[in-house]
């Protein structure tokens, strides 16, 4: 972890605290316990096999699946899982993770506010009739929505699943460097695809990163994102409180 000018901080793809449960291995990365205020960020890995239950009592958590293929079964209904899956769990909502392919089925997850009284739960839900409530989209499920003259993101989870706190959305970012800007939101950011270069307005080094790299950006931080080429970087960001990603403020 390198930590940064005004409470930034950059991660490596092996920064973070491991824990393992069953079939599920999760590396905790943005935490109060490294800076951040408010939102989490968590890298779990699923081999075949379901994991045990768990539920955030006061938190809402965003899922997003990088790799793999399975279900998530949330307070006894089942979603399909795949890449580009978001996944909203409201508080107190019980929810495990079934790994149904051969390989690792990796989720990137995030809580706002980090829950203390996150707790496994035993034994695992049974299944639940009538409608479920909609939880989840696909990221094909979503418009391109322009960010400045040339970057554009999809929103995943949002306002219309029932999420309050928080937003989740994909981003894409073309060769090239913005000017530096500001949010007024704390942000998680996960570098899906793609290499670059982190920048803070007033600190003279540069921050390279890559896939696997985290980012905790405060509110209020100048920066920028640059890619130096020749492809786009994807990442997914998650932010607090919820809003627009396209929604950056320059420095005047």
């Amino acid at each position: 972890m390198r930590i940064l000018k005004d409470g930034c901080r950059l991660y490596g793809p092996e920064d973070g605290k491991v824990s393992a449960a069953g079939n599920w291995t999760a590396r905790m990365v943005i935490c109060r316990d490294s800076g951040a205020k408010r939102i989490t960020q968590s890298v779990n890995d699923y081999t075949h096999g379901s994991s045990r239950a768990v539920v955030n009592p006061n938190a809402e958590e965003v899922l997003y699946v990088a790799n793999g293929e399975g279900a998530c079964r949330i307070n006894g209904f089942d979603y399909r899982l795949r890449s580009g899956t978001g996944v909203f769990i409201p508080p107190g909502a019980v929810y495990s993770i079934e790994n149904s392919g051969p390989g690792t089925l990796r989720i990137i997850g995030a809580c706002c506010p980090e829950d203390l009284q996150r707790r496994f739960i035993d034994p695992p839900l049974e299944t639940a009739s009538g409608e479920p409530p909609r939880l989840t989209v696909h990221e094909d499920e979503r418009e391109q929505i322009r960010a400045g003259a040339d970057r554009v993101f999809r929103f995943l989870v949002h306002t219309d699943l029932g999420c309050r706190q928080v937003t989740q959305f994909v981003g894409w970012i073309p060769p090239g460097k913005a000017p530096f800007h500001f949010h007024t939101y704390e942000e998680s950011i996960f570098i899906l695809e793609g290499r670059g270069i982190l920048h803070l307005e007033g600190q003279m080094s540069a921050s390279e990163f890559g896939p696997g790299s985290s980012i905790y950006l405060p509110n209020g931080v100048l920066h920028c994102l640059e890619n130096p080429g020749p492809s786009p970087i994807r990442l997914l960001g998650v932010f607090h409180p919820s809003g627009s990603p396209g929604a950056a403020y320059e420095d005047d």
